[in-house]
């Protein structure tokens, strides 16, 4: 019985062996047969990249799905990330070689982007990818080219393109059955469960049923490896700068404050209509004639003055009663 220490330094070992020289690990696992799963392909090729030598550092066994699809020329469902409140939409290519694009939605709806981030096959898409002229399914996963307009590749092209593998999940499964069971007159409790079951040992990875405690070990640092940016906080602190915190800020910042707050909306546009003023401006003029710097005059007082010239005598009024109103105008 392995100790625990003795566990970890032994998952520890096999993942520095399959990172130096993963042919060693990965060959018995190598099929022969004609027809490959998806899996077995991506496996094929990562087990042909590792073989090549590279001058930088970057290591050749990365984006092997991009490069399976530009290999094979598979079939994508793409999904168009626009930029700004543009939204999102999706595009199916035809026959003919033509491209149908959906109605664009708004980031708001996310629920089709978080089944693209989680790697799992939307249940809503199920009955639309079934009806598209071209396949679409690969071992029962889907190919999804993501096109974000936001962003702009070194390749000169007006987006940056990446591709992801939807694998089925329980509720994409269910559908499945639902569908193939339709006619309920015709399907059994029983036969619809054991369908079901055909259907999870079809679409499912290998499953080690090693009770080794190294293998809990394995796929936990594995897990740990490839979810490492994928946490919650990671998450939260993303959805900080998502274009739906960017349209929930707008709003709140054009809407009025609520009537407790009246004062502080009072002095809010205060500010504002402060920012918004022209500022002073405190360059130097042009250079200007003071109009008061002529020649003085002389305001000497004169010796004598005709005071009858300029003024008035007025006639003294009438004796009055004490008591009585006299009117001034």
């Amino acid at each position: 019985m392995k100790t625990l220490a003795e566990a970890c330094e032994y998952a520890d070992h096999i993942l520095e062996a399959a990172r130096q020289n993963p042919s060693l690990i990965l060959n018995k696992f190598n099929s022969t047969a004609k027809w490959k799963s998806i899996h077995q392909k991506l496996l094929d090729l990562f087990l042909e990249e590792s073989t090549k030598e590279t001058t930088d550092k970057l290591l050749p066994m990365t984006h092997l799905l991009d490069k399976l699809v530009a290999k094979e020329r598979l079939n994508c469902l793409i999904v168009n990330l626009y930029p700004g409140n543009e939204g999102y939409s999706l595009m199916l290519k035809g026959r003919n070689g033509g491209n149908s694009e959906t109605l664009r939605l708004p980031y708001e709806e996310s629920e089709m982007l978080r089944y693209i981030d989680n790697e799992e096959l939307p249940p809503i898409l199920i009955d639309l990818l079934e009806k598209c002229q071209t396949n679409l399914f690969y071992s029962g996963c889907v190919i999804v080219e993501v096109r974000d307009y936001r962003r702009v590749s070194a390749s000169g092209s007006g987006y940056d393109a990446h591709h992801v593998l939807l694998k089925p999940s329980t509720q994409s499964i269910i559908c499945d059955v639902n569908a193939l069971t339709a006619d309920s007159n015709r399907w059994t409790q029983d036969d619809r469960t054991e369908l079901e079951a055909k259907i999870v040992l079809a679409t499912s990875e290998p499953l080690c049923l090693d009770p080794d405690i190294t293998v809990a070990i394995l796929a936990n640092k594995l897990h740990h490896q490839k979810h490492k940016l994928n946490t919650v906080p990671m998450k939260r602190s993303v959805q900080r700068f998502s274009q739906m915190a960017v349209n929930r800020r707008r709003r709140f910042a054009a809407g009025s404050a609520p009537p407790k707050l009246r004062l502080f909306n009072f002095i809010t546009r205060r500010k504002n209509a402060a920012k918004s003023t022209s500022s002073v401006n405190l360059n130097i003029g042009k250079s200007v004639v003071d109009m008061w710097k002529h020649p003085e005059v002389d305001l000497k007082s004169p010796e004598n003055v005709d005071v009858f010239k300029y003024a008035k005598m007025l006639e003294k009024p009438s004796s009055l009663p004490e008591n009585t109103q006299v009117k001034v105008q």
